[in-house]
C-alpha cells in the first residue's frame, strides 16, 4: 500500500489530501474536493520528500450540479 499526495489538491482544512492506494503508478483515481469538484489525478513512482508518492492532477471536472 501505498500513500499519494494529491498534486494541488486541498482538504476543506487547507492541508494536502493524501490518498492510500495498493494500485499500480499509471491508474486514475478522481476525487471530489470540498466544493464538490470533481478532479482527476494519475498515481506515478516519483517519491516527495516526506516519502509519499506522487497522484498529478489530469482534468477536473465541473460540479455535477452545475451541469
Amino acid at each position: 500500500m501505498r500513500t499519494y499526495t494529491l498534486l494541488g489538491a486541498r482538504a476543506a482544512d487547507g492541508q494536502p489530501v493524501h490518498w492510500p492506494s495498493s494500485r499500480p503508478a499509471g491508474v486514475r483515481i478522481t476525487w471530489t474536493g470540498p466544493a464538490g469538484k470533481r478532479e482527476q489525478f494519475e498515481l506515478t513512482d516519483a517519491v516527495l520528500p516526506d516519502g509519499t508518492y506522487v497522484a498529478e492532477r489530469v482534468s477536473m471536472y465541473p460540479n455535477r450540479g452545475a451541469l
